[in-house]
């Protein structure tokens, strides 16, 4: 094999492992949104729980139980929906960038084929 053919071969090992790199960065910015969206889903619920619980003790009758209970499961079901929107947000985020790295990979791999190729070529010629 030629000087070029190997040179080849490192760029895109060198492509390779510079893309790994970046979507093990790009996993664990993911990882980190969606645990601190977790962390947030579940404080909020557990907020939205202990400002109810007084007034579902606290009722009268079974119409304001009943009422102070929709309002919470009202209440839990809004947190829930934003907590959703939010994590299809980050989730949508991710396959950008993947999708940029993905673009990034096929580029180079064209590229370096293409080179393999004249060289491949050039070497066929000159023997």
């Amino acid at each position: 094999m030629s000087t070029e053919a190997f040179e080849t071969i490192s760029q895109l090992s060198e492509t390779t492992l510079e893309n790994y790199r970046k979507i093990g960065e790009t996993n664990l910015k993911i990882g980190e949104k969606l645990l601190q969206q977790q962390a947030e889903l579940t404080s909020s619920l557990i907020d939205a729980a202990k400002s109810k619980c007084d007034k579902v003790a606290g009722a009268k009758d079974y119409q304001s139980l009943a009422s102070n209970q929709a309002e919470l499961v009202q209440e839990c079901s809004q947190i829930v929906w934003e907590s959703l929107k939010s994590s299809a947000e980050i989730v949508a985020e991710a396959g950008k960038v993947y999708n940029s790295l993905f673009e990034a990979s096929v580029k180079s791999a064209n590229a370096n084929a293409s080179k393999a190729t004249a060289s491949a070529s050039k070497a066929r010629k000159s023997a």
